[in-house]
């Protein structure tokens, strides 16, 4: 039931920058994974966003040492809060600097100039893939206006237009949204286009019971490294509502925001241009005072549509679909 390769691998990748506050729940783990895996993909860099930015950046140091890709470099962003994070002490042992004497690491502290700097230097336009809230937009859109043009486009998970967490009827403010409102509001009027998951779609994709065997079937460190830390995530939050034998999870919601930097989006999803404004209370609605926004608002064929996209990602993670790792295509 795998997607066929010969029916979405691209003739030229598309290079993305990834905004992520990983560290705090499983869902920014497995779209980096996706994203590396994904032979369309070509990420130019990771930078972190909220809270200890810096702790984040050791997260994912750590997956990029785990797969063999510190090619990548790593961003540091604008810090929000200082909160602990769940995935803070099981990437307790990088260390930064550790991670640049690596043969081509680079760890920027000013990752929000580091985004500028990527984007400007790349021979094509870029791709922003938004799966944290966008603490960081507000800083590159007041210091660096000029990459708004070399923007092909910004992928974001975000809010929530008719529907609520768990597929609730009610629409609600959805956190990367409401984190700081003014945060998204800039980063939804940009003069880019923007396309956005909101929990309408993203928030009912909750994996049932994963076999952990196909994430390490032939040894691949992708699926062994999201394994360890999804492990340590679990039996650290029982709030979270996922285990680990089998691998079941709650929503997990960025991997399908990296979906749509890809040409099979819309074998997934329906999308639509809607015009939305971002309230001061972080919720998402339509209205003619907004920004238009093209919504990924429901799958396809329903049901149907989510089951192929989740086994389709698993397949990417885990090798299982043909595909090489990103940095040897």
């Amino acid at each position: 039931r795998s997607v066929p390769r010969s029916r979405w691998c691209p003739s030229s990748r598309r290079a993305v920058v990834i905004d992520t506050d990983v560290g705090s729940f499983a869902d920014d783990s497995l779209a980096i994974m996706l994203a590396l895996r994904n032979p369309e993909l070509d990420v130019k860099l990771i930078v972190t966003a909220t809270n200890d930015t810096t702790a984040r950046a050791r997260v994912v140091a750590k997956y990029l040492l785990a797969v063999g890709r510190v090619d990548i470099p790593i961003g540091v962003g604008v810090p929000v809060g200082e909160t602990d994070q769940s995935l803070f002490d099981w990437a307790s042992d990088v260390k930064l600097d550790a991670y640049q004497q690596q043969d081509g690491g680079k760890v920027y502290e000013d990752g929000v100039q580091a985004m500028r700097d990527v984007i400007m230097a790349s021979s094509m336009p870029v791709d922003i893939i938004a799966i944290a809230p966008p603490t960081n937009f507000p800083s590159l859109l007041e210091r660096f206006p000029e990459v708004i043009s070399r923007v092909r486009s910004v992928k974001a998970m975000a809010g929530s237009i008719h529907r609520g967490y768990f597929n609730s009827t009610t629409p609600t403010a959805e956190y990367n949204a409401a984190l700081c409102s003014s945060c998204t509001r800039a980063m939804f009027m940009a003069k880019w286009p923007l396309t956005v998951t909101p929990l309408d779609t993203c928030g009912v994709n909750i994996y049932p019971n994963v076999p952990t065997s196909v994430l390490l079937r032939d040894r691949s460190p992708y699926g062994a490294v999201f394994v360890e830390s999804w492990v340590y995530f679990c039996s650290r939050n029982e709030l979270a509502r996922c285990s680990f034998k089998p691998l079941s999870s709650g929503p997990l919601m960025d991997p399908v925001a990296v979906t749509l930097a890809t040409s099979v989006a819309e074998r997934f999803m329906s999308l639509e241009r809607h015009v939305v404004e971002v309230l001061d209370d972080g919720r998402t609605v339509i209205s003619e005072n907004g920004s238009s926004v093209e919504l990924a608002l429901s799958w396809r064929n329903g049901v149907a549509s989510l089951d192929e996209f989740q086994l389709w990602s698993i397949d990417q993670v885990a090798g299982l679909d043909g595909t090489e790792q990103n940095g040897a295509l």
